[in-house]
């Protein structure tokens, strides 16, 4: 049940991405693949692996020290997380989910919101740093 709770809320957080323009891509800050590997282990640091559920689910691995945001809350991100550097990143090298998340902090608040330029894909080629979900 939870499963296909949080798949129907990724495909809900998908489809308003998809909907969304391209234009909000130039509303949130990218960081590059190698400026993330450099800021891993900061205290400071938190990564959200918003990939789709399938996506998710179907993979045992996930960046290293990444989380999964908890979407059936009020609250996509706990309060402790304010004033933190924010990662998001999703499955597609297009950004478009991972914009759109972004895009929904940013709109709470949050001013340290940053999307992984090329996502999952990208760090995976780099073979950067992964760890077991």
């Amino acid at each position: 049940m939870k499963k296909k709770l949080l798949g129907l809320l990724s495909l809900i957080f998908a489809a308003f991405g998809l909907f969304t323009t391209f234009a909000l891509s130039g509303d949130v800050p990218m960081m590059t693949k190698d400026e993330l590997k450099a800021m891993l282990g900061n205290p400071g640091l938190v990564i959200f692996d918003v990939r789709l559920g399938s996506d998710y689910f179907a993979s045992d691995i996930k960046i290293k020290g990444a989380e999964r945001p908890e979407y059936g809350t009020k609250k996509i991100v706990p309060p402790e997380y304010s004033g933190k550097t924010i990662v998001i990143y999703s499955g597609s090298s297009n950004e478009v989910i991972s914009t759109a998340n972004a895009q929904i902090l940013i709109e709470k608040g949050y001013t340290k919101v940053y999307v992984l330029k090329g996502g999952w894909e990208e760090w995976l080629k780099a073979e950067y740093p992964i760890q077991k979900k």
